[in-house]
């Protein structure tokens, strides 16, 4: 059984407008998880202290990190996460669409499974586009499992998530909102598992967390038997 979570922790702020990110460390380690998506990361931004988010928060929760920049600012580097338990085999970071901001895929190879991490744009022509990015970059490479975990930007009942489910499986609670974390009213974060009638896959404790401080964003998580 393997355990998978995303977090979209607003760089360390929190709902009340502190950049706490202990906090958010000390969140991320009461998970529990196995692979651990995280969006919104801070690397050696001025705001965050100048740390490094994701090297910080896999040190306290014990995990193995891989980082991938979707833009430089501020003098350091922003992005998406991917903590876990086991060292990735291969990584890979592939650019998406963002007319706002430019957007990332991170693909990490594991022994028995594929896990990756992204960030959707707020745009949805954006989104509809990285949606066949992904599939593209995933589709007939891996003889193995495959789960995409995020903040999609986007609700269930959006074209861009129906474009998703065209590929993909929505494995999490699509029925408890994620955002904002001190008032839930919309679901716009997910794990994902790209179709494949070669695996099994047995999901089970899909869970939406009640935190209304460490972020925005409420984290998802869900265990999976593969």
């Amino acid at each position: 059984m393997r355990k998978l979570a995303t977090f979209n922790i607003r760089a360390g702020m929190g709902m009340d407008g502190n950049f706490d990110i202990k906090r958010v460390s000390d969140k991320v380690s009461t998970i529990v998880a196995d692979f651990i998506a995280l969006q919104e990361v801070d690397k050696y931004l001025s705001r965050s202290n100048r740390i490094d988010e994701a090297q910080t928060i896999a040190e306290a929760a014990n995990m193995y990190y891989e980082f991938a920049k979707a833009i430089d600012y501020d003098g350091g580097e922003y992005g998406v996460a991917l903590l876990s338990k086991e060292k990735p085999m291969n990584v890979e970071k592939i650019p998406l669409p963002g007319r706002e901001e430019a957007r990332m895929l991170l693909i990490c190879e594991f022994e028995n499974i594929v896990v990756c991490c992204t960030h959707l744009s707020l745009t949805e022509a954006d989104q509809i586009a990285s949606v066949e990015v992904i599939k593209k970059a995933l589709s007939n490479k891996y003889d193995k499992p495959i789960f995409i975990m995020g903040d999609f930007n986007a609700q269930p009942f959006s074209c861009v998530i129906k474009a998703f489910e065209e590929s993909f499986d929505i494995i999490s609670c699509t029925t408890k909102s994620t955002f904002p974390a001190n008032k839930p009213e919309i679901c716009i974060d997910y794990i994902m598992q790209l179709k494949d009638k070669r695996f099994d896959v047995k999901v089970s404790d899909e869970y939406v967390d009640n935190d209304r401080e460490a972020s925005d964003h409420l984290y998802v998580s869900v265990s999976v038997e593969v």
